[in-house]
């Protein structure tokens, strides 16, 4: 469920929350928010949007801590801990859920402020500017990734191994699992990255993304792309 800013005890959206510096109290919102979410039955948030915004424009700018990625840093961490405790061994706690850093990687520098949209930046920005708050939930623990619907130099995120298998599993070890954005395992056909669903379903597949969120296409594509080889066993081993 997406518990952004309170579950039945609302706080400042994050954004606001973020204006405030004060890292204690935005841990301890992360915190109550999940407590009531675990009380009604919830163990997983999408949240926190930790995508560091360019553009005033985009729809998704209330959602994250603004446009300094310091700053940001902090605060994703901040957020993990307050969403799943302290410790690893926290989560089993029937009071903690957890947590989805979203959206990896670059959202909040689409052109024009335009949802799905291409964000095209050179490698300075993304390591300086995208990746920190990222790298800050992997330390804080956080047990999710989702990742987001732009392209990234001409490769949607979704079917991005530089970003998913090189960065997030490869450089910085993250043995959660990543989860894809509301369909946009398909709509890389849209993108022109991929011809149909199964051309789709295998590029997402190989290049990290363990799960599929609304296209259905892991259900519907995944056995046959299985069975004929284009995908190896592993691979879904892998993501399970």
């Amino acid at each position: 469920f997406d518990v952004i800013h309170g579950y039945k005890t609302l706080s400042p959206i994050p954004l606001a929350e973020a204006a405030s510096w004060d890292l204690d109290a935005i841990k301890k919102s992360a915190a109550i928010a999940a407590d009531e979410a675990s009380a009604s039955g919830i163990n997983w948030t999408f949240g926190p949007n930790v995508d560091v915004a360019n553009d005033a424009r985009w729809g998704r700018v209330m959602e994250g801590a603004g446009e300094d990625p310091y700053l940001g840093s902090k605060i994703g961490y901040a957020r993990v801990k307050g969403f799943q405790g302290e410790t690893a061994a926290d989560l089993a706690k029937v009071n903690t859920i957890a947590a989805c850093a979203k959206h990896f990687a670059a959202y909040g520098y689409v052109e024009a402020g335009l949802e799905y949209n291409i964000v095209d930046i050179s490698n300075s920005k993304l390591y300086n500017s995208v990746l920190p708050p990222f790298k800050a939930t992997v330390d804080a623990g956080v047990r999710t990734f989702m990742n987001s619907f732009n392209t990234l130099n001409g490769v949607p995120a979704t079917g991005n191994a530089f970003l998913q298998r090189d960065i997030l599993k490869g450089k910085w070890k993250f043995d959660g699992f990543v989860i894809s954005d509301y369909a946009s395992i398909r709509e890389m056909i849209a993108h022109g990255y991929a011809k149909d669903e199964a051309d789709a379903t295998a590029k997402a597949v190989i290049a990290g993304s363990d799960m599929d969120m609304e296209s259905y296409l892991y259900v519907a594509k995944l056995v046959d792309l299985v069975k004929s080889g284009k995908v190896k066993e592993s691979l879904v081993d892998d993501a399970v």
